[in-house]
């Protein structure tokens, strides 16, 4: 092989290592993210077990994980400390 065709395999797997590299970057940052959505709590009206639930949830409908009672998440401002 010449000089001219390695400098290009070169140039091409540097290009390839730095977007996997960008990608792994916005990728963690985005998860990093996600996990700092607040989280609110609430007491399951059917077993009064405390219940942690995220702030997009509030208004939605879902299952009380201690007892399996049907819940809604309340507002933000109806939540418990």
């Amino acid at each position: 092989m010449d000089t001219t065709t390695l400098v290009l395999i070169a140039g091409a797997v540097a290009v390839l290592v730095l977007a996997g590299g960008g990608y792994l970057f916005v990728r963690r940052r985005e998860r990093r993210q996600a996990t700092a959505e607040a989280f609110f709590h609430f007491r399951c009206p059917g077993c009064q077990r405390r219940l942690r639930f995220r702030a997009r949830q509030a208004g939605h409908r879902g299952q009380c994980s201690h007892c399996g009672h049907d819940v809604t998440f309340p507002r933000a401002g109806h939540s418990i400390g």
